[in-house]
Parts: C-alpha cells; sequence; structure tokens
C-alpha cells in the first residue's frame, strides 16, 4: 500500500472535521490517530511497517492529517523532499485561515495542553515565532506546489468551510477523485480550542491502572481548573498590528496562487 493524500495543515483550520468526514467515505480510510506526524521524524524510513498499520482496513484510497507537516521550520526540515520520496504522487490538502484568528486559537490550545507556559498571549507571541511562522501560509506551502506540482496541491480557506461545509467537502471529492458523500456536517468535530476537557499533554497516553484513573480525576478536574483558558483571548492593536505586518506578502501570494480576494485578512 501507497498512502494517497495527506491533510497538511494549517494547524487549528478545521483540519480535523475535514479529516472526520474524508473518514466516512466508503473508498477513504483515514489513519488511527489522525495526526501520526509521521514524516515529521528523521528516521521515518525504518517505520514504514509501522506507519501503514495505522491504517486498519483495504481502501481505495489511504490519508492522515499532520498538521506538523506545514510548520517549518520546527519538525523535519526535509519534510516536503521526504514526503515526495515516499509517495511522489501524494496529493496535498491545505486549509487556510484568517491569521489572527488562528493564532489566537494555536496559542490556545498549546497553552491548555501545557506545551505553552506564557499565559499572557502578546508576551506569548511576540517572543515566539512560532505561532506567525504557521501563519505564513505562502511559505509553508510554496515548497509543496515546487515539488509535487500545483495539479497535486488543494488549497483551501476555513472561512469557506465554516459557511459551505459540504460544497468544499465536494471539491475535495473531486480532487481526489472519488465519489460525492452528503455529510451530515453537524456531526463533525470542530476540535475547538476552549474546551475544558483538553488534557496536559503528558497524559495522552496513561499505561498504568493508576495513571488511567488520575486522568479520569483530571478530566473531572479540569472543569473546576481556574487556570484553563476557556473563552476567547483578546490581543492588542500592536501585536495584531505585529502578526499582519509580518504574514502579508505571504497573504498576497495566496491570493495569486489561489485566485481569492484575502484583504479581509490584511484587516486588525
Amino acid at each position: 500500500m501507497k498512502v494517497n493524500f495527506l491533510i497538511i495543515g494549517s494547524a487549528k483550520s478545521a483540519t480535523t472535521s475535514v479529516s472526520n468526514a474524508l473518514a466516512q467515505h466508503p473508498d477513504i480510510c483515514f489513519s488511527q490517530p489522525k495526526e501520526p506526524q509521521f514524516f515529521s521524524k528523521i528516521d521515518w524510513r525504518n517505520h514504514i511497517n509501522s506507519y501503514h498499520a495505522l491504517f486498519k482496513t483495504k481502501a481505495k484510497l489511504y490519508g492522515e492529517g499532520s498538521t506538523n507537516y506545514t510548520k517549518f521550520p520546527s519538525f523535519n526540515k526535509s519534510v516536503h523532499s521526504d514526503i515526495h520520496e515516499y509517495n511522489p504522487d501524494m496529493k496535498l490538502i491545505y486549509i487556510m485561515r484568517n491569521p489572527i484568528d488562528r493564532i489566537i486559537s494555536h496559542y490556545t490550545h498549546t497553552y491548555n495542553r501545557g506545551y505553552e507556559k506564557n499565559k499572557n498571549i502578546d508576551n506569548a507571541i511576540i517572543s515566539q515565532n512560532h505561532y506567525i511562522d504557521v501563519s505564513k501560509y505562502a511559505t509553508q506551502i510554496t515548497p509543496y506546489i515546487k515539488q509535487f506540482g500545483k495539479e497535486q496541491v488543494l488549497l483551501l480557506f476555513f472561512e469557506d468551510f465554516i459557511a459551505h461545509p459540504q460544497d468544499v467537502l465536494d471539491n475535495v471529492y473531486r480532487f481526489l477523485k472519488v465519489d460525492q458523500l452528503d455529510i451530515d456536517t453537524s456531526s463533525l468535530n470542530s476540535n475547538k480550542s476552549f474546551n475544558r476537557r483538553v488534557l496536559h499533554y503528558k497524559y495522552d497516553n496513561p499505561k498504568t491502572v493508576w495513571e488511567k484513573i488520575k486522568k479520569i480525576g483530571l478530566i473531572i478536574k479540569n472543569y473546576f481548573n481556574s487556570d484553563f483558558i476557556d473563552s476567547k483571548p483578546q490581543l492588542s492593536e500592536a501585536t495584531k498590528k505585529h502578526i499582519i505586518s509580518n504574514v502579508s506578502d505571504d497573504i498576497k501570494t495566496i491570493e495569486k496562487l489561489a485566485n481569492k480576494d484575502l484583504s479581509n485578512w490584511l484587516k486588525y
């Protein structure tokens, strides 16, 4: 087998919802878990059998949705060429979102999962390049277009998916050359950042009975955790300006690549 398509990002742009929809298609087998981050690892060539084992049923197409594949320069800096080495016919789906909204959601999720320690969102974004790097969409996707060709890359937009989910999914089905499937889009997991059930990453895979019991206790505790961010943080005007000044060139490039007016993304 070969994995045929990847949802490569962007993080916090409805990739989970699109993945869940595609997993319902009878011709598609989606990986378990959704984000194996396989090609983010330098030694991926030594673990291909383990990677293929994440696909539990036979299907026409196999796909996964690891958003770390568009978090350059973090993780594997050769991810574009490595994926091409694995399958030069790979199809790539890239979903983009208003950068300010994406960054707020990204920061909130990262903080609530325990990876981000700074509870001041303005300080966190100004002091770290990571949040803005992920929102430099042209910087992230251009190497894939050069490596695979534009015909193998599908550019989508979060706002379109929220407004017209079935239309966007139909576009994906055409891109993957599978039959259209009507989906109950209300059943899709939107993976919202403001969710008290999100736990610290260190409890992701409890191994002992005690760790499993402790995880259940933490789920309950999280409903009363005052340190948990459960509403949308507010960015200062200065931070918004900082974000836009850093991503404006990328936005203009995406406008040309996608033939889409994104001038509203340049407002803050």
